[in-house]
């Protein structure tokens, strides 16, 4: 716990430890149906449920290192491995493969890896300014994201998929 003391003899205090954070399932009435995975204290974050169901995307930061894992009815598995901050997963509409952002070349670029966690992951765009994974377009033809840009603020951006991947407003 923690706790703080004002002037006037007031007193702030934060009873136990870390917060644990569970992803559950409920029914279109709202009452629970299941549950993923065990009470997590890794601060899991963003979870970005499959196109089938089945698995959960999400980023959790454990012995200080935040990486993109995926999430099942069994286990948790560790998707991305770079010492940099790895965030914001979304799943592309086949499922087969998965965008996030990682701040592992100093800015928050963008990348995509292959949701089965084959082979490294691919630099989908990269420059100074911050950017976010948005969502997919249901065709996975393009990818949203949102980019701080010094003069306009946070834009929303696309990136196509496919032939010069130039994005464009």
């Amino acid at each position: 716990g923690g706790f703080s003391l004002s002037g006037t003899g007031l007193m702030a205090y934060r009873f136990g430890g870390t917060v644990q954070r569970q992803l559950v399932w409920f029914d279109r009435s709202g009452k629970t149906v299941g549950t993923i995975g065990a009470p997590d204290a890794n601060n899991l974050t963003s979870p970005s449920l499959s196109p089938d169901g089945r698995r959960v995307a999400a980023f959790r930061t454990v012995q200080g290192n935040t990486d993109v894992w995926l999430l099942d009815a069994t286990r948790n598995m560790r998707f991305t491995f770079d010492a940099g901050l790895d965030r914001w997963p979304i799943w592309s509409p086949d499922g087969s493969r998965i965008a996030f952002e990682s701040n592992r070349k100093g800015h928050r670029d963008l990348y995509l890896k292959a949701s089965n966690g084959a082979g490294n992951e691919e630099l989908l765009l990269e420059s100074t300014q911050e950017k976010v994974v948005g969502d997919w377009s249901r065709d996975g033809r393009f990818l949203a994201y949102n980019s701080l840009d010094p003069q306009t603020s946070w834009d929303i951006w696309m990136l196509p998929m496919d032939g010069e991947r130039k994005p464009f407003v």
